[in-house]
């Protein structure tokens, strides 16, 4: 079926439908495509009203060749905007400016300098000189040791099963927390310029490349829009917008999402597979794709045990750890059914994106301040979103400065705690009303 190109979106219906986000199979190079239609760059990078060649400097970003190579031909300003703290990216853009652009921007986001997120950007940069020096090696040693302890126990894992079935499980178990552990952990390294810990995220099954994409740029910045392709990922089995024809089967998802969790690995290691072999929307198989089955590989010469029990008891691994990871994922903070969602009245028409990100988060207050927890359950998760580059070891340091900044301009940070967040997780599955954010604005 061929996109609806006159399709507007409900909560912005100024703003065209994301042209291909119903088509299947979804995937990240696809959301891409679709930004390359609707976005106004003709070809070439735009930022705000401006278009760009940065081709020449695409060897030599900071952030590693990646980012521009992804996003030629599309609107990167809310990238730019908040992947720079410092001025020093905004100071050397003039040389690579080709032209002004005519069509407005595809997004309801504003960047003013007067606006909630600038000026917290102004404040933001000024806190992070008092920062600790050493405080990403934080970040680092607790990655390696989760990496560690991964090469160690999956091994003894598989030998355990040959002793005793219920320790066999219990290790599995176990192991499988690990694997999650250690995946949210890597999730703070792909955010950032390239490392080799950012390739520790494909070892349960997913793809850091890929979702540099689905959750960098498009989750990270358009959250719970219409252009938030992580919603979509997870359609027609679990359905968060609050489409006032939802059907009961739907609604009735807190029976079998944790089905769907423990698939989930599985399910985007075998689509990527395919989709990298079948070229979908230029998107190519990479030596990275084997990483996920170097765990078995290991796990079955390290323990001798033979090879179709490894397999079983490295399934079962990663379906745990999915689980798990899904689970801490979807109650970081952006699927309340308190929060804002395409579907619902925002607040302005044109509104300030740090405004908008507070409107999309409820922060779990138990994680607030541990580092481990934060790095390893998604914590932190305000501020991660606002300033996505900056590593988790270093934001305990930054929430004095941002609830300071919330009283200025009258918002408020929100907070919650995890068994709340899983109820109200489930709560917006079944939410069909939309929500006002014009009232609520009054209001507070």
């Amino acid at each position: 079926m061929a996109p609806n190109s006159n399709r507007q979106q409900t909560s912005f219906p100024n703003l065209p439908y994301p042209l291909l986000r119903d088509d299947e199979p979804k995937s990240g190079q696809q959301w891409i495509a679709s930004k390359r239609i609707q976005d106004g760059a003709e070809g070439l990078w735009r930022i705000h009203d401006s278009l760009y060649d940065l081709t020449d400097f695409i060897s030599s970003h900071p952030g590693g060749s990646q980012w521009l190579e992804y996003t030629k031909g599309t609107d990167i300003t809310e990238q730019f905007e908040t992947h720079h703290i410092n001025s020093v990216a905004a100071e050397i853009l003039p040389k690579y400016f080709i032209r002004k652009t005519s069509a407005p921007r595809n997004s309801p986001f504003t960047f003013n300098e007067d606006g909630f997120y600038r000026t917290l950007k102004i404040k933001i940069a000024t806190k992070l000189k008092d920062v600790p020096k050493d405080a990403r090696k934080k970040s680092d040693f607790v990655s390696d040791v989760l990496f560690i302890l991964l090469l160690i126990g999956s091994p003894l894992c598989c030998w355990t099963w040959t002793q005793h079935l219920l320790l066999g499980a219990l290790s599995t178990v176990a192991l499988g927390y690990l694997l999650s552990a250690l995946t949210i952990c890597a999730h703070n390294y792909f955010h950032r310029s390239d490392s080799w810990r950012m390739y520790l995220f494909n070892v349960s099954g997913f793809s850091y490349a890929d979702w540099r994409i689905t959750h960098a740029m498009s989750h990270h910045l358009h959250t719970n829009t219409a252009q938030d392709i992580e919603l979509s990922l997870v359609e027609p089995f679990l359905q968060f917008l609050p489409n006032p024809n939802k059907p009961i089967w739907a609604q009735m998802a807190a029976f079998y999402y944790p089905i769907v969790f423990a698939f989930t690995s599985l399910a985007v290691l075998i689509k990527e597979l395919v989709l990298g072999f079948t070229d979908h929307h230029d998107k190519k198989f990479s030596w990275a794709n084997i990483i996920p089955f170097l765990l078995p590989v290991w796990m079955w010469m390290a323990s001798g045990l033979f090879l179709p029990w490894v397999i079983a008891v490295w399934i079962a691994t990663v379906m745990i750890s999915s689980e798990i990871f899904m689970i801490f994922g979807l109650t970081a903070g952006h699927h309340s059914h308190n929060n804002f969602f395409e579907g619902d009245i925002p607040r302005e028409e044109y509104l300030d994106w740090g405004i908008h990100q507070l409107d999309t988060v409820i922060e779990r207050v138990e994680y607030a301040g541990n580092h481990f927890k934060s790095l390893t359950r998604f914590g932190d998760h305000a501020l991660h979103h606002l300033f996505p580059t900056l590593d988790h070891a270093e934001l305990k340091y930054l929430y004095p400065t941002l609830l300071e900044h919330c009283e200025k301009f009258e918002m408020q940070l929100r907070m919650t705690n995890f068994y709340e967040a899983l109820i109200s997780h489930s709560k917006q599955l079944i939410r069909k009303r939309p929500h006002d954010f014009i009232k609520r604005k009054l209001i507070s």
